[in-house]
């Protein structure tokens, strides 16, 4: 077999192959289309309708949020030293000014005795020195003055150092973590401990620019949560961003009271906003909607045939919305069935 021959031989089977691969192809795309389901435009479809309705409209806005310490600090070692003392265990309460722990300052304390002591001497030599009649030079008596003042600044540096071996707490709140323990050795800037107050939370939620404005700072406002249903806690508006995020949303911070600790950091909270929109507000129901909220669509029902419509949406509650364009008061839209409905579909409308 020559070489032509192999070359004619190898392209008729490669055409082979590929018509192969075409006709098995085609036979999958035609078994695949065929088990599409395609919606019969002539067959009607079952929905339920709700008429869009021009009335008095009561809005209720809701942004959750999650609760956040109004006060945290980690406490940390000013000093190099060995705990001697151990004051809280994990979960107290302290109050402000109580002690955390105390470092070895017996060297610091020697130090400052033999200060005093040096100051003692200091001070009655000038007091000798002043009641002399006679005899006593100038120079002795800056040298005694001077002594007194070196002396004086020695113990006031020994007690600002003793000071920082006792580790207090800056504010009154609760002792989430403790890093140290008996006889450990702390270095300057250890994290010792983190102390929590929780007797105010803040409650830090995300509104929209178009809802920025029912917010002020000292606005006073009722908080709830999920796991005390029924209950409103007090809040106070703390903060108002000046500057929205990349979504156009504004962090709203409020100060909410917490005087039993019954919330904790970490908890979700919401804030209700309730006012009448309009007095002839168009509304419609929340599962009339399709489509994005980006491009709000709704079907209308027009001579039995439902038309996809362009929307553009206000506020809302929990069960309706506002229509602010693209609908007429009387207008029905399908609320229900919309599952296998299409553009162009037949309706037949259902109770």
């Amino acid at each position: 077999m020559n070489r032509t021959t192999k070359i004619i031989l190898t392209v008729v089977v490669a055409g082979c192959l590929v018509a192969l691969v075409a006709f098995t192809l085609t036979n999958n795309k035609k078994e695949v289309e065929a088990k599409v389901y395609h919606p019969d435009v002539n067959t009607a479809v079952l929905v339920q309708v709700d008429t869009v309705e021009a009335g008095a409209f009561e809005q209720n806005t809701s942004f959750t949020g999650s609760f956040s310490p109004n006060r945290e600090v980690t406490i940390g070692s000013e000093t190099s030293g060995k705990v001697i003392k151990v004051n809280v265990q994990e979960g107290d309460f302290v109050r402000s000014g109580s002690i955390i722990a105390q470092l070895d300052n017996g060297l610091l304390q020697a130090q400052l005795h033999s200060a005093q002591a040096s100051y003692d001497k200091a001070a009655g030599t000038l007091a000798r020195y002043e009641q002399a009649p006679s005899g006593v030079t100038s120079l002795q008596m800056d040298n005694a003055k001077t002594d007194i003042i070196t002396t004086n600044a020695q113990i006031e540096e020994l007690r600002k150092q003793i000071s920082q071996y006792t580790i207090l707490a800056p504010f009154s709140g609760i002792v989430t973590s403790r890093n140290f323990d008996l006889g450990a050795i702390v270095s300057p800037g250890a994290q010792m401990a983190t102390l929590t107050d929780i007797s105010a939370l803040k409650l830090e939620i995300n509104v929209p620019e178009k809802n920025i404005s029912q917010f002020h700072n000292g606005q006073v406002i009722n908080v709830t949560s999920d796991v005390y249903p029924g209950t409103s806690f007090t809040g106070k508006v703390d903060m108002v961003a000046a500057k929205a995020d990349a979504a156009h949303n504004f962090t709203v911070k409020i100060l909410v009271a917490n005087g039993k600790s019954a919330l904790k950091s970490g908890m979700y909270g919401s804030v209700s906003l309730d006012h009448n929109v309009s007095a002839s507000a168009l509304t419609i129901p929340r599962s009339a909607l399709i489509g994005s909220s980006i491009k709000p669509q709704v079907y209308v029902l027009e001579n039995g045939v439902a038309k996809l419509t362009d929307i553009e949406l206000g506020s809302g509650n929990e069960t309706r919305i506002e229509v602010i364009q693209g609908l007429k008061p009387g207008e029905l839209v399908v609320s229900g069935g919309l599952v296998n409905l299409t553009n162009g579909s037949k309706v037949t409308i259902g109770k």
